[in-house]
């Protein structure tokens, strides 16, 4: 029953793509319990993070590409052995993102790896030992990281009561170390890209309502989520409905890449052919943010990816062109969690996201 539906899912991303559209639109019909929903995305996964080399491995033994031949190979580990394929079907990625790696092998591994399912902990509604007793009385594994709100998981957590009456919300150890250095650099915080609002979210969490928050989305849809989750939370975050003209100590941006560092979770981002358009938007809204920074205050620039045209190139472009210089958060509690770049840092918190980090600072008047 969790190979055919695995198959069902597999047929519709081969055919359309977007690997957790087809698990939103199969698995809630399916009358599947929810370990075995988890199964079934558990092999979905496999067979998108190992396609190319699956697909490798069939046109080498002139098999046909079928969506059972792909579930058939993502469930029989020991059926391929890759060590004599070429990098870019060993590891499984694009060319580009071969490049990417192949000057970085401390990330081959990892980005192939099944990540754990980690929560933050909502301390305006709850705490971090109601939320671990809460979710061993579910029978479900914990784990505590290195971040005070951080809890490792399984991936059956975010159907516990913990999500469902908002104790917490899923978001990975790295983006939670994201709001843990904008909340440090200074005491009002503006998120400028704040998409579904996780790190606004964590914000609120983490400081206990107690600095000035607020927000800001570009896509409608997005920015009515971000009002209502912050309401749900009771995270007091003043949600802006325009670029407001007023200054911030630190302003968070957020901005739209490639997710390469992501890739665990979404390793359909391992078949890119290159960062496109982004590092130009990435630019754009690093100079329009810089306009909402207060005198000495903070940009702080985040992408989920390690492409250096979006991460050093960027930052060496925008620092060229506008009156802000490169600031070490030395003090910062969690700095051993950040391995220094020429342009920034990247995070190294275990079973996190890869992140690329950056903090400019601008000059007094």
């Amino acid at each position: 029953m969790i190979n055919d539906v695995a198959v069902q899912v597999v047929t519709k991303y081969l055919r359309k793509g977007n690997m957790a559209r087809c698990l939103r639109d199969i698995l809630p019909a399916s009358s599947l319990t929810k370990e075995q929903r988890e199964a079934v995305a558990d092999i979905v996964h496999t067979v998108v993070r190992w396609k190319r080399l699956y697909e490798h491995v069939m046109e080498n033994q002139g098999i046909l590409r079928t969506a059972e031949k792909y579930v058939k190979l993502a469930t029989d580990s020991n059926s391929v052995d890759p060590t004599s394929f070429p990098f870019e079907y060993r590891i499984s990625c694009s060319p580009y993102v071969a490049g990417v790696l192949k000057s970085h092998e401390e990330w081959i591994e990892y980005i192939n790896e099944s990540p754990p399912t980690t929560l933050c902990v909502n301390l305006n509604t709850s705490s971090v030992d109601q939320v671990v007793s809460l979710l061993q009385n579910e029978a479900l594994t914990v784990e505590r990281s290195g971040l005070p709100t951080a809890l490792r998981t399984t991936s059956v957590s975010k159907y516990s009561r913990v999500v469902h009456e908002r104790f917490a919300h899923v978001q990975d150890e790295s983006s939670q170390l994201v709001s843990y250095l904008a909340a440090f650099l200074g005491d009002s915080v503006f998120d400028f890209c704040a998409g579904n609002g996780g790190k606004s979210l964590a914000l609120a969490s983490l400081t206990q309502n107690k600095k000035t928050l607020s927000a800001y989305e570009m896509n409608t849809a997005k920015r009515s989520t971000l009002r209502q989750r912050c309401k749900e939370y009771g995270a007091e975050v003043i949600v802006e409905d325009s670029v407001p003209r007023k200054t911030f100590d630190v302003v968070l941006v957020d901005a739209p890449c490639t997710g390469l560092g992501a890739a665990r979770r979404n390793p359909e981002v391992k078949y890119i052919d290159g960062a496109d358009s982004l590092p130009q938007t990435q630019l754009s809204l690093l100079s329009q943010a810089a306009d909402t920074v207060k005198p000495g205050g903070f940009l702080f620039y985040a992408v989920c990816t390690m492409t250096s045209e979006e991460t050093s190139q960027v930052i060496e472009e925008f620092v060229q062109k506008n009156p802000f210089s490169l600031y070490s958060p030395d003090g910062f509690m969690y700095k051993k969690y950040l391995q220094p770049t020429s342009f920034g840092f990247i995070t190294i918190i275990p079973q996190g996201d890869i992140f690329f980090l950056s903090v400019l600072r601008k000059p007094e008047e």
